[in-house]
Order: C-alpha cells, then structure tokens, then sequence
C-alpha cells in the first residue's frame, strides 16, 4: 500500500507581505511618531535661519543676525514628548503578541519531535455539560442620606449549577488517521515561525453520522436533570502540551539579530 506525504516548506516572507500579515500598528505609529520628534530635534540644532532684529536703542535700529528657528526653551517639546512616547512604545513592546510567542522558541529537532509527538497520540473529541437553575433571592441594602440610614430589600437571582458531567466520542469503530502535511526543511531558515491548529473530520458518512448519534444522546441524557444546559466540546491531544505559536530556530544559541 501506498501513502503519499504531503510536504510543506517555510514561506519566506517579505516587508509587505509580514506588514498585510501582521502590521503593528500601534508599534508603528509609535515608531514613526518618535522618528519625527527626533528629526525635530535635529532640524533644531542643525537649522539656521537669518532673523531681522530691531532695537530703538541704536543705530541702525534694524539687525539681521543667524539663528536657531527654535527658542531655548522650545526645544524642550519634543524631547519630553519623545520621551513619553518611548515609554508607551516600551508597554506596547512588553504586551505584544510577537514577544510572548519569542518565549516558546526551540531548535528545528525539538521542533520536529514535537509534532511527531502530535501525530502519534491518541486524540480525545469530548462533550462537557453543566445543568443549572436560578434561585431567587432577597437581601437588605442600607443606604445613607442626609445622616440618616434607609434599608431597603433588594431582589436578585442566583446560579447554581446542580449536575455537570463530560463524554468522548468513542471512535473505534470508525478509526482514527492523522492527515497534517509533514513540515522540512526547518533547519535552512534562521528563524520560523510556526502556527499550529487542530481539528477533526469525517472520512465518510457513517462516521459523521456515529458522532451525531453519540453527541446527540450525551445532551439528551443531561437537558432533562435541570432547567437549563451549558454545553462545550472540544479536541485534546493526550499527553502533549499543545501550544499554537512557536518560533523554530536553525542556531538557538545564536539568534539571527
């Protein structure tokens, strides 16, 4: 029997397509709003304008003399509001999505043994439940006005979850194939970044229609034991910490920048 792998390559980005992808904006503006405060400062020192002075006080009462176009006390400005902006800029670095997904930076092997990882685990489709009701309830509420105190009775309505249960999908009858396309060449790149996802899909009918059935029957058993039904569902990988962004790297120890 034959099995045809799919293979999937890094894509190396450009300025443009990284800037579609994921622009920064606010990184950006930043930067940009700090660049022109900068080159405030430098058109300060740098420039020279010639300025017509005039004193009553002698003659000619009209000079002409050369000049920074900024005042002493003008220059001032833009370097406190240089200095606020790199501060903003500093919050926005610290919160930025690009750095907390640079703490989960590996070698390309650690990498590849991840998702081998991945593949070879057991998947578990599961179904949570949570059956609740509300309950009315009365408290008293003292307010105070004019020195004087006011109780008054105040009437709310409480949760209170009374039964909560989970399932999985059991799937040995339709069995299980991992279908991800198999990622090389890692290690020809100085730094990647990897997305991952996961999912679940139905090879044929039957299949689809058996976790139907299964899901079907879990909520049923459960809608009837309260007024109401939270319900979730969801995919894990038993056994491996599941991460969505990792930063694949040829030489860890000596980054590219």
């Amino acid at each position: 029997m034959r099995i045809d792998v799919v293979m999937q390559r890094p894509q190396k980005q450009s300025l443009c397509s990284s800037l579609r992808r994921d622009a920064h904006i606010k990184c950006l503006v930043l930067t940009l709003l700090i660049v022109g405060c900068l080159s405030a400062l430098v058109w300060c020192q740098c420039a020279r304008v010639t300025r017509l002075v005039v004193n009553f006080h002698s003659f000619p009462i009209t000079t002409r003399r050369t000049a920074s176009p900024c005042e002493e006390g003008y220059v001032f400005i833009p370097l406190a509001f240089m200095a606020m902006l790199y501060l903003v800029y500093l919050v926005e670095c610290w919160h930025c999505t690009t750095r907390m997904e640079l703490a989960y930076k590996v070698d390309s092997a650690s990498v590849y043994e991840h998702i081998q990882q991945m593949r070879e685990t057991q998947p578990v489709i599961w179904w949570k439940a949570v059956c609740y009701h509300y309950v009315r309830r009365t408290r008293h509420v003292t307010r105070y006005r004019n020195g004087d105190a006011y109780t008054t009775t105040q009437v709310y309505y409480e949760r209170v979850n009374s039964h909560g249960s989970g399932a999985s999908f059991t799937y040995t009858n339709c069995g299980v194939k991992d279908i991800s396309k198999k990622l090389i060449d890692l290690e020809k790149h100085p730094a990647t970044k990897i997305r991952f996802s996961k999912g679940f899909a139905f090879a044929n009918l039957d299949a689809a229609n058996e976790f139907d059935e299964q899901r079907r029957r879990f909520f049923h058993e459960n809608e009837r034991l309260d007024d109401y039904m939270e319900m979730c569902e969801g995919l894990d990988l038993v056994g491996v910490n599941f991460q969505e962004h990792m930063v694949a790297f040829a030489e860890p120890h000596r980054l590219p920048w």
